[in-house]
């Protein structure tokens, strides 16, 4: 069982006021009056009553009814179908939350999944529908052009979380941090599917915007503006897309640096230690005559002097390679 809400903007009242589902028919009926019909969670139940009371497509219920449609704006009779998505930031995930519309030329209907994106959406857009000084003249243009403009106003809080999350994943590598990386291809990849599902937006104001008569000429510049800002945010995650591309290659880049440098300081400590090793390794062959002898009371010291000679010799030319 969904959740229903009716408001109602009558010539009489001063801002849109709640209002019964059973006047619904009635209300409808009266051209003066916009309404916006909001549903959660719609069943059979609740498609069945747009059926009855709007005469709406089967194709456009049909779609109502299935889940991830596909985002678009289909012209009926009266009335346009259209499905846009809203942008959701959970934990560290950007999720798509489905929000579908049927704007005829005194209603909005708006059926939805009670999710946090989409109620925050529709919250914004009443307050700013009921403050709204000129929602009368305007019409029902006004409340789709609140929506809108709140569904855009969530795409720039999603486009902030993401430099966030950039700036986070290159700090990350700087630090040499382990998982950068995967939270790199993390990001990468939800960067690759959202502009799929945001991108429709704009598409749609720019087909309301070319059909004469659908919105007031006082607003279009208002959903021109929407739609620049929907274009705006979209632009922005392409950027940021490929500044992710260039920070992974400056990742690769710098392991790479990295191991050479560790080859580096390997290869130093063996020429260091390559001598010393070399002379204990003769003194421990079984010969009978060595220089210094074995039994010369100052061999060992001259032994020890030269392999220190040697140890600093190596650590000095290391340095000066630059690989100390």
């Amino acid at each position: 069982m969904g959740t229903l809400r009716l408001v109602v903007d009558a010539p009489a009242n001063a801002c849109p006021v709640d209002a019964p589902l059973d006047r619904l028919p009635e209300l409808l009926a009266d051209k003066t009056n916009r309404l916006w019909l909001d549903i959660g969670d719609p069943g059979p139940e609740e498609v069945a009553l747009l059926q009855r009371a709007f005469g709406f497509h089967d194709v456009a219920l049909e779609d109502v009814t299935r889940a991830h449609e596909r985002p678009r704006c289909d012209a009926y009779s009266g009335y346009y179908f259209i499905v846009v998505y809203a942008a959701e930031q959970s934990a560290d995930t950007i999720v798509p939350r489905e929000l579908n519309l049927f704007w005829g030329d005194n209603y909005l209907v708006t059926l939805h999944r009670n999710t946090s994106a989409v109620l925050t959406a529709l919250a914004d857009a009443r307050r700013r529908w009921e403050h709204h000084e000129r929602h009368q003249e305007q019409g029902i243009a006004s409340l789709a052009y609140t929506l809108f403009d709140s569904l855009v106003d969530g795409y720039f809080v999603v486009q902030d979380r993401v430099r966030e999350r950039m700036e986070g994943i290159e700090e990350s590598f700087l630090r040499g941090a382990e998982g950068a990386a995967a939270d790199l291809f993390r990001l990468r990849k939800e960067l690759l599917r959202l502009p799929r599902l945001l991108a429709p937006t704009s598409h749609v104001l720019a087909e309301v915007l070319r059909r004469e008569g659908t919105v007031p000429e006082s607003l279009r510049p208002y959903f021109a503006d929407v739609q620049d800002h929907a274009v705006h945010v979209l632009a922005e995650l392409d950027t940021y897309r490929d500044l992710l591309a260039a920070a992974l290659d400056v990742h690769v880049f710098t392991a790479f640096n990295r191991l050479g440098r560790i080859m580096q300081r390997l290869t130093a400590i063996t020429v260091i230690i390559m001598v010393p090793n070399f002379v204990a390794g003769i003194y421990g062959m079984n010969f009978i005559h060595l220089w210094p002898p074995s039994a010369a009371s100052w061999g060992f010291f001259a032994v020890a002097t030269f392999l220190l000679i040697m140890v600093a010799w190596g650590f000095i030319h290391s340095k000066m390679l630059g690989w100390l």
